[in-house]
């Protein structure tokens, strides 16, 4: 008499089929955080290379910082070359938009000297709703309807303080939120604190030393 050949039965059909589907779960779990975890990684280092280039490119301008008072719209000399903080509390402001600094640059390159302008260049760094802001103009002393180039540098932003160094004292460094201030003694200030609070990394400081004002 044969052996009776013995084949799977349906409860081990079922519980075969159980782990395979419990192990297929955990395997696309496991991947899905995988993809999560690069995207986030993603949008974080995309997020620390904005910061590095916004960074770089404010230091560019604040090193290249020149004494030279623009006029506004009106043919009005501006009280400073340097403007900042509560030093623009006299402008009239705009819907949306807050202006951190105001000032004139040097190094706008002109090759030739074929383009109708000098090779300084006007600049404001603003908070326009949650985004900082670089906005240049082609001429110093600004006119209703000149052309302006806004540069986002940073978006999700939700606060920015300024802060102007003075100076050094027994007490450490002298900071101003105002500048011009009364108490300086240079047109520029000899450094530029600013401090930024964003959705993805809180508050986080950034210093810019600008050297020995130019005169």
């Amino acid at each position: 008499m044969k052996n009776a050949q013995r084949g799977v039965t349906l409860p081990e059909l079922l519980i075969s089929l159980l782990i395979f589907a419990m192990i297929s779960g955990v395997a696309v779990y496991a991947l899905r955080l995988t993809v999560e975890g690069r995207d986030q990684l993603g949008l974080a280092d995309a997020s620390i290379r904005q910061m590095q280039i916004a960074r770089i490119i404010i230091k560019e301008d604040l090193l290249q910082a020149r004494p030279r008072v623009t006029r506004d719209e009106f043919g009005n000399a501006n009280p400073g070359a340097f403007l900042g903080g509560k030093g623009l509390a006299f402008r009239l402001p705009q819907e949306g938009e807050t202006v951190l600094l105001a000032f004139v640059r040097a190094g706008w390159a002109n090759p030739g000297a074929e383009a109708p302008r000098p090779s300084l260049q006007a600049i404001e760094y603003l908070l326009i709703g949650d985004r900082l802001v670089r906005r240049s103009r082609p001429y110093l002393d600004d006119a209703a309807g000149q052309p302006r180039t806004d540069r986002t540098l940073l978006s999700g932003v939700d606060r920015a303080e300024i802060g102007f160094l003075l100076g050094e004292t027994n007490d450490g460094l002298a900071w101003t939120d105002i500048w011009p201030s009364p108490q300086a003694r240079a047109p520029i200030p000899a450094a530029v604190r600013i401090t930024l609070t964003t959705k993805q990394f809180g508050a986080f400081e950034q210093l810019f030393y600008l050297g020995e004002p130019a005169r």
